[in-house]
């Protein structure tokens, strides 16, 4: 018999007595390394856009300092972030941690932001560019021989972040059913324009488009305001734009065309065009003066 097996037969009645109710373990606590690849917030959704949390993961290398394996059982404690109780969190088993060999791990750690308010402040600074300190303060649970043995609770990590979530203007594209143009009567025709909206940001936030213009054919012909509309991060949403306008007003022969376009007759070009204005609720806000936000054809 090789020794490594020796080894461990000579281990395991003494691990098992151990374990026993009333005993004083004999294996010791798994320690655990922050990773900084991986770590950080991953989005932030303010109260009232998409899942109102912020998502904050912590990728962990835990070790086994033990002569025999162990199974990392349980992880349950609470996550701070700038010294404020932000979520629970926790981490159920499955975790192999080989005899003084290690094991990485993420925890996703989901902070309900309107449960917490005081954390509005700490999330306008890391917007901002400011460093935040976070901390894990958990109790462990490892799986040995079948028994599993708890760890008081004890800081498993800590750390400072930056975030940079930078800001980037909503995707705007024209919906695959494409636009609508009806005549209603001499002097009013409406045409209609979905659109999906992609936020690429890891930061949600709210957009608001003060005044858009519709040109046809080249010639602006309509005004219009787009109310608020509520862009998750990563997320896509539809969006409709709706001009109303007098074709007479354009020449006649731009009404000419938008008669033809509306009977199905012809093709009408158009351009949608406009600023953006994007707020992230109670933390911030920032314009994007676009000249052009989506533009295709009336067939």
């Amino acid at each position: 018999m090789r020794p490594s097996r020796w080894i461990l037969l000579l281990i395991l009645p003494v691990l098992v007595t151990a374990c026993a109710p009333g005993a004083r373990p004999l294996v010791s606590a798994p320690t655990f390394t922050v990773l900084a690849d991986g770590t950080g917030l991953r989005y932030v959704d303010p109260p009232g856009i998409g899942s109102g949390v912020a998502v904050f993961d912590v990728h962990l290398r835990a070790d086994n300092p033990n002569p025999v394996g162990l199974e990392l059982a349980a992880l349950d404690g609470d996550f701070y972030l700038g010294g404020v109780r932000a979520a629970a969190t926790s981490f159920r088993g499955g975790v192999d941690l080989p005899a003084r060999g290690s094991a990485d791990l993420t925890l996703a750690v989901r902070i309900p932001l309107a449960q917490v308010p005081r954390l509005v402040g700490t999330l306008a600074q890391i917007v901002g560019g400011a460093s935040t300190g976070y901390r894990v303060d958990a109790s462990v649970g490892v799986d040995v021989l079948g028994t599993v043995e708890r760890f008081p609770t004890t800081t498993l990590a800590q750390g400072t972040v930056t975030w940079s979530p930078g800001w980037f203007a909503p995707e705007i594209r024209l919906a695959s059913q494409g636009a609508s143009l009806r005549i209603e009567s001499l002097t009013r025709a409406v045409l209609q324009v979905p659109v999906t909206w992609h936020n690429p940001a890891r930061l949600g936030y709210v957009v608001q488009t003060p005044t858009v213009q519709l040109a046809l054919g080249g010639t602006t012909v309509a005004t219009a305001s787009l109310g608020q509309v509520t862009a998750p991060a990563g997320e896509t949403v539809p969006v409709t734009l709706s001009f109303s306008f007098n074709p007479l007003t354009a020449g006649p022969a731009l009404a000419t065309q938008v008669q033809a376009a509306a009977a199905g007759a012809a093709e009408l070009t158009f351009r949608v065009m406009g600023a953006l204005d994007l707020e992230v609720p109670g933390i911030t806000t920032h314009r994007f003066d676009v000249a052009e936000l989506v533009q295709g054809a009336v067939r």
